[in-house]
């Protein structure tokens, strides 16, 4: 049987008490948890907590006492070590799940264990039905307006909300707004947009788990809210127009005792980051006052389709401390999956994949922190990563849910309805903004426009007006440019008064735009294709050429540029390998710096001995099109090293920028000195490095050592060649 020393640990033995079966049996409804402090049972509490039940079952108490709430009795001594024992033994049997003591008023409620039992609360459901006793079973609610769903006076618990809505706007699930308010709070106590608080901000989508989710058309939530004095629910219809039926149930017990002083009050915030900071880790709660942490849902999107976001780490800090007692991973890995989620969607009780489009590099997914709740005292600062290190710019959005005693933090001020709506058009970040151009060669009047009221989609929130009056009309916008050629992406604006443009680049069409949409939104983008720079600028010139018949004017709405150059890589390679990439006690991989034959000599012709002591030799490889030499073939490719040799001819002495990408770490060596060395593991993108090559008039030897971890393998290399006058070969032919 357990027992507990005069520290409170327990220690179990294997003797057997018929007292404390005799006990337990006769005991009707069966006892229930017990006290838990910090994180561990304590024995002590666990003991006096039951002593009260027990000592006047067995009719041998002596007296009582009250003391924080809860009764407590004092046995003689005959009773008082039998019953430290006996209620240590119910400690194991709740851990087995056995219902033991109620000690809550909600536990009688909420506990799937008290089904049998009888209720001191009487159940009511507040809905939409049609109080004229017809069908129309909804509520209409104007634009602009806070529809009071529910007013409940307590003590109470809301069990259940269950809704269902039909509206013409596409964005209806960011832009209307849940809130509710506890025990006449000033400030509400649940604030998210409606599509959030059920999980499916991104789309409409469904999934199920036990506490939230949106099954077959309907949107529910099982989460327990409790209130002492009163509760309300509303809903707020920022969507520009009428939501025409807004269905809903709220179920709530009206209890017949008040909640104890313990029990702790719902809350849910929303909070979003179009562009995450690279200095900071993206905030999913920041709340002051004593509670746990139960949950969040987050909304992921990149802006260049990948999905590199996921290396983030979760950090949480509790009650100020200054390192987080809970630090993670990987974002997938928070999210109890792996490997980016490759598996794909799924839903289980706890954690769940609700939404991946690799296309677009988005994710949504949810965790409840059931057993491992995230108790605090004092406060709660739940962060992530976005990228290792904040490496990655993206768009996050986050639910969090969490219990705590009132009052509670004010929540920072919900977003205006346009900058909720999920990203439409992606600009890339690095994009030149169009309103920091000014037109010229024009008369046209032009004006920088505030578009976050018509969503976050727009690169700075802000786009370059230019308003038109005719056909014919022109402007043009003076590009920077660094390279000598480019693919251009355009991206532009559509608005119920806005014309047709054709673009011009040297006097030549390369493209045109259709500025009309009924309402104003981003348009997407236009590609010109291989533009050549003038004067390290690209002169765009815009003609407007109509306007569709439903347009009320010309006007042109530019948001961003974004410049792709038109890219020659290195034409040509010896490659040679895979040479050891050993990894030491701590997983540092040593092959970077492990010097292999290539770095003593260059023979085209010799053999040498690889990983495993396999013989390797030069190979010429051509470089495909895209640029990406792959790595794959060696093998292995996993924990390696390979090396790429070429030759560049300079007919003076000159420094030109070497542009690299790599998967993962590099080295640099130019004419054998080591001028560039970078360990890391990441995917490889062209330009990721840039180095300065000293070249010397005549031939330059160019060597890469390319280590892997696991994983892709491959390799990007260009040198900026702005006069064309250097010459590329493997072979040193000109």
């Amino acid at each position: 049987m357990p027992r507990s020393d005069s520290s409170g640990q327990l220690y179990v033995y294997r003797e057997e008490n018929n007292l404390m079966r005799e006990i337990a049996s006769r005991h009707r409804p069966p006892l229930g948890p017990l006290l838990v402090k910090e994180g561990r049972i304590d024995a002590q509490e666990s003991v006096t907590s039951t002593l009260f039940f027990v000592a006047l079952m067995e009719g041998d108490a002596s007296h009582l006492i009250e003391k924080q709430g809860v009764q407590r009795a004092a046995t003689t001594s005959w009773a008082s070590g039998i019953i430290s024992r006996i209620a240590l033994v119910l400690t194991l049997l709740t851990v087995l799940s056995f219902p033991l003591f109620s000690q809550s008023v909600l536990d009688k409620i909420l506990s799937p264990s008290h089904l049998p039992y009888l209720k001191n609360s009487k159940l009511i459901q507040i809905s939409s039905y049609d109080r004229s006793g017809g069908n129309s079973d909804f509520i209409s609610i104007p634009d602009g307006a806070t529809a009071k769903l529910a007013e409940m006076e307590g003590p109470g618990v809301i069990v259940k909300i269950w809704v269902t809505i039909a509206s013409r706007d596409k964005y209806f699930l960011r832009r209307i707004l849940l809130r509710m308010y506890w025990d006449g709070e000033q400030y509400p106590s649940v604030e998210v947009p409606i599509g959030d608080f059920f999980g499916t901000g991104f789309q409409y989508k469904q999934y199920v788990t036990p506490f939230v989710g949106m099954s077959s058309g309907g949107y529910y939530c099982y989460l327990p809210m409790p209130f002492q004095k009163s509760a309300r629910v509303e809903v707020v219809n920022q969507t520009g127009q009428e939501i025409n039926s807004f269905y809903y149930h709220i179920e709530y017990h009206k209890m017949g005792e008040p909640l104890e002083p313990s029990v702790a009050y719902f809350h849910a915030s929303w909070r979003r980051d179009i562009r995450t900071s690279s200095k900071e880790n993206y905030v999913v709660l920041d709340a002051s006052g004593e509670g746990h942490f139960v949950g969040l849902n987050m909304s992921m999107q990149s802006y260049h389709g990948g999905l590199q976001y996921l290396e983030g780490d979760e950090m949480v800090y509790v009650d100020g401390e200054k390192h987080p007692s809970l630090y993670g991973t990987g974002t997938e890995d928070y999210f109890t999956s792996g490997w980016y989620f490759n598996q794909g969607e799924f839903a289980a009780p706890y954690h769940g994949l609700i939404v991946k489009d690799d296309s677009l590099g988005r994710i949504a997914a949810y965790r409840f922190h059931i057993l491992d709740a995230i108790p605090f005292k004092q406060s709660i600062r739940f962060t992530i990563e976005h990228g290792h290190a904040n490496e990655e710019i993206a768009d996050y959005s986050s639910t969090a849910y969490w219990y705590q005693k009132e009052p509670h933090k004010r929540f920072a001020d919900m977003p205006s309805s346009g900058m909720r709506i999920p990203l439409r058009v992606v600009v890339p970040n690095g994009a030149t903004e169009a309103e920091s151009l000014q037109p010229v060669n024009t008369t046209l009047t032009s004006r920088v426009s505030d578009m976050s009221a018509f969503g976050a989609d727009w690169s700075g929130l802000k786009q370059l007006t230019v308003l038109g009056q005719k056909e014919g009309d022109s402007f043009t916008l003076q590009v920077p440019a660094v390279e000598d050629r480019y693919d251009v992406s355009l991206y532009f604006a559509q608005a119920p008064d806005y014309g047709s443009v054709d673009i011009l680049y040297g006097g030549k069409k390369v493209g045109e735009i259709k500025g009309y949409n009924k309402t104003n939104a981003p348009g997407g983008k236009i590609t010109l294709s291989n533009l050549k720079a003038a004067n390290k600028q690209l002169p765009i010139q815009f003609v407007v050429s109509g306007k569709d018949s439903k347009s009320a004017g010309y006007t042109v709405g530019l948001d961003a540029f974004v410049l792709e150059p038109h890219r020659t890589f290195i034409p040509e390679w010896y490659l040679i390998g895979p040479f050891p990439n050993p990894r030491d006690e701590n997983s540092n991989r040593l092959g970077l710096d492990a010097v292999y034959p290539p770095e003593k000599e260059i023979d085209l012709q010799k053999t040498y001995p690889g990983v495993d002591q396999k013989p390797v030799k030069w190979t010429l490889e051509k470089t495909p099109p895209n640029g990406r030499v792959d790595l794959y073939k060696f093998d292995p490719y996993e924990l390696v090293v390979v090396y790429a040799l070429t030759h560049i001819y300079s007919p003076m002495d000159q420094t030109v920028p070497l542009l690299l990408g790599t998967d993962d770490g590099v080295k640099v060596f130019l004419n054998d000195r080591e001028i560039h060395r970078f360990s890391t593991i990441r995917v490889s993108v062209p330009d990721q490095d840039r180095v300065r090559l000293e070249l010397k008039k005549g031939w330059n030897k160019l060597l890469l050592k390319i280590e892997n971890n696991y994983g892709g393998y491959n390799f990007y290399a260009r040198v900026l060649d702005l006069d064309e006058t250097l010459i590329f070969s493997a072979n040193k032919q000109r």
